[in-house]
């Protein structure tokens, strides 16, 4: 029986983002295969990856924060195109930016988990200028090359085999941006992993700290509401975050597994107020029994389901959440009723899918 050969790459293993957690679930449904990568910060990556078989840029070490990685994007460019996958029948890439230029195995296939398209040279308005790793300066020489970047990520977006891609919203990006159809694979959540307990009296916001990611505006609503909220994360935009917050709210980082599912499992509703590509986060914590206060928009119209798991907000403004918050202590919701909503999402139904797509690969 013929046993294809397997390599998975990913972008970077720089923070704790959903991508991440994609590509550590998709080398769980190929546990043998090694993971090529540019970096790999260990203490700012899940405690799981620690466990895999990661190769790394030899001078990816000399890399400690999100930053100074994604100022020497060029240098990361040119290494993941050195790179030669001959030797593998497929290579299985999950990326939002670089992962996806490598140079496909002569006589194999690259399937691409695209997360979303290149946001930096196809969407940055929607970075604020603390959220970008480059000075104004720099900006402006890149804005010139925009087109030539644009026509690149294109060209060599379409050369890809095969893209797979976690819903309708980035379907339909990806269709319009790149003229290429994908399949739709949810990202997956290990849903027994998680567990209910008693709920605290504290709201949570969970994400990097950029400025896409919106949570000025929850931060903003609980210091008007007076109400309790913690933020986990890190990132280039936290020290605005911080200057911001009244006394009523928390920022921590750097927590466990173990750490996070607890607050997951003890908060009243996850505040969830960016336009995001999918969300990794509103899964998980909707298998914790929890509702989600989310904005209409985007991947938490596939994840979020009014008024069995959630409310809805309908424009990202600090008065709609307000309202949004409002509306939500005035209703009732069922853990059971809620974790049920997203079983769907489990990691098993993610295997499966990724077999079967082996499967007719061959």
């Amino acid at each position: 029986m013929f046993k294809p050969k397997i390599a998975i790459v990913h972008d970077a293993f720089a923070v704790k983002g959903g991508a991440e957690k994609v590509a550590y679930y998709i080398s769980n449904v190929f546990p043998e295969a090694p993971i090529y990568t540019t970096v790999f910060l260990k203490e700012r990556s899940f405690e799981e990856l620690r466990k895999k078989n990661i190769k790394t840029h030899p001078l990816g070490s000399l890399i400690k924060t999100e930053k100074q990685f994604k100022r020497l994007f060029p240098f990361w460019f040119l290494y993941l195109r050195s790179l030669n996958f001959n030797e593998f029948d497929y290579v299985f890439s999950s990326s939002t930016y670089l992962a996806k230029y490598i140079s496909p195995p002569k006589n194999g296939k690259h399937i691409c988990y695209l997360h979303a398209p290149f946001r930096f040279i196809w969407n940055r308005s929607s970075y604020s200028h603390e959220s970008l790793p480059y000075h104004s300066f720099l900006l402006r020489i890149i804005e010139k090359f925009l087109p030539y970047l644009q026509k690149t990520d294109y060209q060599l977006t379409n050369k890809i085999s095969k893209i797979i891609t976690n819903g309708k919203n980035m379907q339909k990006s990806i269709q319009s941006i790149y003229n290429k159809e994908s399949e739709i694979i949810h990202p997956p959540v290990n849903i027994n992993d998680y567990f209910f307990e008693k709920p605290d009296d504290f709201y949570l916001c969970v994400g990097r700290l950029v400025s896409h990611k919106r949570m000025d505006l929850a931060i903003e609503a609980c210091n008007i509401l007076k109400r309790k909220l913690i933020v986990v994360g890190d990132g280039l935009e936290r020290k605005n975050l911080e200057g911001m917050a009244g006394n009523t709210i928390q920022f921590r980082s750097n927590l466990n597994e173990s750490e996070i599912k607890k607050l997951y499992a003890t908060c009243k509703a996850l505040i969830f107020p960016s336009h995001e590509d999918f969300g990794i986060v509103p899964i998980e914590v909707q298998a914790s029994g929890r509702p989600v206060i989310a904005y209409r928009a985007g991947g938490a119209l596939e994840t979020v389901t009014e008024g069995v798991s959630g409310v809805f907000f309908n424009n990202q403004t600090v008065d709609d959440i307000i309202q949004s918050i409002i509306e939500f202590e005035k209703s009732d919701f069922s853990p059971e009723k809620i974790r049920s909503s997203v079983e769907r999402f489990d990691f098993e139904n993610f295997r499966k899918q990724y077999m079967t797509l082996l499967q007719t690969l061959q």
